[in-house]
């Protein structure tokens, strides 16, 4: 057992018990159609999986709480994502627009994991890190496809925004999928 890899674990847990506390007050979101209410239960329930996942590892692993900085940024990303709730009342884009911000610090966080593994020759962690940023790269790309749609309908919530949806959706689909491959590295 390596101190750093420990610390980067219960980052990780930390962070990922955050990101589950904000899924958990968006099940409450009125979503306005099938896919985007299935699109949040999903991410909820991806969520609080990998959280199991987590835990369970850190578990495993033997590693104890620490207040590593991911730790401090997973508090304060939680701390705003309360507080955002708190203080308006969200539509689904902007949801899942916190969401793709959690998400994208948790792949990274992972991301992190995976290299500290690595680098010590700790391949258990390693693959579990590997999952947890397949796991959080997954949900993210869920978002770009469903993103569309969601601004969409908030636009038509507004009577001053005269929306013409015809093929809008699967139009800024296709460009969100080409940039994201296109740039690939």
């Amino acid at each position: 057992q390596h101190d750093q890899v420990a610390d980067w674990i219960q980052s990780v847990v930390a962070l990922e018990g955050h990101i589950e506390e904000a899924m958990d007050r968006q099940l409450k979101i009125d979503a306005p159609t099938s896919e985007l209410n299935d699109t949040i239960q999903h991410l909820h329930d991806s969520v609080r999986d990998s959280k199991h996942r987590a835990e369970a590892y850190a578990e495993q692993y033997g590693s104890e709480a620490s207040g590593g900085i991911v730790a401090k940024g997973a508090e304060i990303l939680g701390a705003a994502a309360g507080l955002i709730d708190r203080v308006r009342k969200d539509t689904v884009a902007k949801s899942l627009r916190d969401d793709y911000t959690a998400y994208n610090f948790a792949a990274i966080s992972y991301t992190m994991l995976h290299t500290t593994a690595m680098a010590v020759n700790d391949t258990q962690t390693a693959a579990f890190a590997e999952q947890g940023l397949r796991t959080y790269a997954g949900l993210v790309q869920k978002i770009n496809h469903v993103m569309p749609a969601a601004v969409l309908h908030d636009l038509e919530e507004n009577p001053d925004m005269p929306v013409d949806r015809t093929h809008i959706t699967e139009q800024c689909r296709k460009v969100i999928d080409n940039a994201w491959k296109s740039t690939a590295q």
